[in-house]
């Protein structure tokens, strides 16, 4: 009976291998923020954080990247749903990336996010979601480094998905801590027809892949809401304007969404609450849910509404934190900052959209803060218009920036990134991934830069028996890509190995 050996040369291989992919894929920061008309917040010292001058002119959509020594490349969308909506995007410099303009944007809230390349430090992906007119999701590839980090576009509105998308595009990173997984919710575009199906993406080394359709929990029927992970990112809230509230567990090993909880169903007619944005508390016990009234109708209110996640009766918890007049300022998005306070974006409904440039309001000039976030009810502490801008104004977007400094899910079964050696134990610059489909119950295995010719793939449970074993061949350049199926054998962690005459690569793999 075979069996898998670890040495312990091999175990401190994949220690340091483990280490040192952290830290190549780890170096991007949550610690700058650019958004709304100029403004732009560095969280470096989350208790002095500092106000700067951006180059971003949008009322919604905007994302940005950034390392410890400041933002790298960022990009808005523009004020209006106009087509191929005058987007930009921008380098270290504040000067905009030559064809980075036109993108499948149409003006919304949540339609943007950077992600970095896993497999390439130069690289950055910059997905978009068409809502209405350009349905589906979409990416632009830049080098951000090349010509002296000005950037190049190498490629721009590359197609992933068609479908029409509701206004909630997130990313998380995966249990591995290298890659990523990206998430998006359809409608029908109509508005009528409800449904209940989430895309999973996955981005990794080899690139983009649709990884699964979910069909899970409530129905939503509109276009406009947000996706938002709690700060364990194993949990995501899911809102909406006709009063959508769910919550679903995540599972950054698998992409699976599961255990789905809804607090609020949509309602059937209105008047609705429109949902607009959500945001977890630091520990995941509270979160905040605002309700924005239909723009520019005295009389109707934005609220500030608090969630009890350790309540027996979730939906109950609910509380009135806050209350705005829409008329004149209009809560949208919120976000958890490095300081551990949410800030809420207010636009100033009286003026027009742009505003005039010499217009700065108490409403649009301040972000308004959730002081103490874990704290139930009024303790919570929100006070209206309280972080100034600087030469900066508020529209309704915050960046719409996924947890750059998430870690590996230590102790899950993809914790750790694969490793090659060859016979004499040495380090192999190969790529190895394998994974476990759910629909096909099968795991998928690719590899590419492999030495010989031939080789043995094998399927190992936790106590290294050997439940599946063939040979296969590995083609020119050194690529294999393959499957195990898994009729017949149970859920649980296993060992897949791939052996060639030169190469051993094994990767923890989670079949549920």
């Amino acid at each position: 009976m075979l069996k898998i050996v670890l040495t312990s040369k091999l175990i401190i291989l994949q220690s340091i291998l483990l280490v040192l992919n952290l830290n190549s894929y780890g170096q991007f920061t949550n610690q700058f923020w650019v958004f709304g008309d100029s403004a732009g917040i560095n969280w470096i010292n989350p208790n002095n954080p500092t106000v700067f001058k951006s180059k971003v002119r949008g009322r919604g959509s905007c994302a940005s990247l950034a390392d410890s020594n400041g933002v790298l490349i960022y990009s808005h969308s523009n004020y209006t749903t106009s087509l191929l909506n005058q987007s930009r995007t921008y380098n270290k410099y504040s000067e905009v990336i030559p064809g980075s303009d036109s993108l499948y944007v149409e003006g919304w809230y949540h339609e943007m996010l950077l992600l970095p390349h896993p497999g390439n430090d130069s690289l950055v992906y910059l997905f978009t979601i068409g809502v209405n007119t350009f349905d589906g999701l979409y990416y632009m590839l830049i080098n951000y480094k090349a010509n002296n980090d000005s950037g190049i576009v190498i490629q721009k509105n590359v197609p992933l998905q068609n479908v029409p998308a509701f206004d909630g595009l997130t990313a998380v990173k995966h249990g591995n801590g290298r890659d990523w997984w990206v998430l998006f919710k359809k409608w029908d575009g109509v508005g009528q027809i409800g449904n209940n199906i989430t895309y999973v993406y996955l981005v990794n080394p080899n690139g983009i892949s649709l990884y699964s359709s979910q069909s899970l929990g409530s129905n939503n029927s509109t276009n406009l809401g947000q996706l938002c992970f709690n700060v364990l990112s194993n949990k995501i809230v899911a809102v909406n304007l006709r009063g959508l509230i769910s919550i679903y567990d995540f599972n950054r090993c698998t992409g699976q969404l599961s255990q789905p909880i809804t607090i609020e169903a949509e309602r059937s007619s209105s008047p609705y609450p429109y949902y607009f944005s959500a945001a977890f508390s630091p520990d995941d016990t509270k979160f905040y849910v605002v309700s924005e009234s239909p723009i520019n109708q005295p009389g109707e209110n934005d609220t500030l509404f608090q969630f009890d996640l350790t309540a027996s009766n979730i939906a109950a918890s609910k509380q009135v934190i806050a209350v705005m007049s829409s008329y004149e300022a209009s809560m949208a998005n919120m976000k958890l900052a490095p300081d551990n306070k949410i800030y809420i974006t207010t636009g100033d409904e009286i003026a027009s959209i742009p505003y005039p440039d010499s217009l700065f309001t108490t409403i649009n000039n301040n972000l308004s803060v959730i002081n103490y976030p874990d704290s139930l009810g009024i303790a919570c502490n929100f006070q209206p218009f309280s972080f100034n801008l600087g030469t900066g104004r508020t529209y309704f977007g915050l960046p719409n920036n996924p947890d750059y400094e998430l870690g590996a899910w230590v102790g899950s079964p993809c914790d750790t990134l694969t490793v090659g050696i060859t016979e004499n134990g040495e380090k192999v610059d190969v790529f190895f991934q394998a994974w476990y489909n759910p629909e096909w119950n099968m795991i998928h295995v690719n590899a590419s830069k492999l030495k010989g010719k031939s080789g043995v793939l094998r399927l190992f449970d936790v106590e290294g028996r050997v439940v599946y074993e063939r040979k296969v061949d590995v083609i020119a350049g050194g690529y294999f890509t393959g499957e195990i199926a898994m009729n017949g054998i149970a859920a649980g962690v296993y060992i897949v190995s791939l052996t060639t005459e030169q190469n051993k690569l094994q990767g923890k793999v989670l079949k549920f």
